[in-house]
């Protein structure tokens, strides 16, 4: 089973990495556009709007409330 995340930038960089763990992908993904991005139905936008990662895959945990869970109330 994978978690694959699919980054891309309005600047053309494209990348595509595979993770077996939730850890690794969440950390990952929260690397390249934030660990609370805008979110859309399919894919999360950095505040910025220069990166955008998508989520896919056969874990049961490829999904994009896994990757950036809500931020706790302080």
């Amino acid at each position: 089973m994978a978690i694959k995340i699919r980054y891309s930038s309005i600047d053309g960089v494209r990348t595509l990495r595979t993770f077996a763990t939730l850890k690794g992908a969440r950390k990952y993904a929260q690397h390249c556009v934030g660990e609370h991005p805008d979110m859309g139905s399919t894919y999360a936008v950095s505040f910025d709007g220069i990166g955008k990662v998508e989520v896919f895959g056969t874990h049961p945990d490829a999904k994009l409330s896994a990757l950036f869970p809500p931020a706790e109330d302080k």
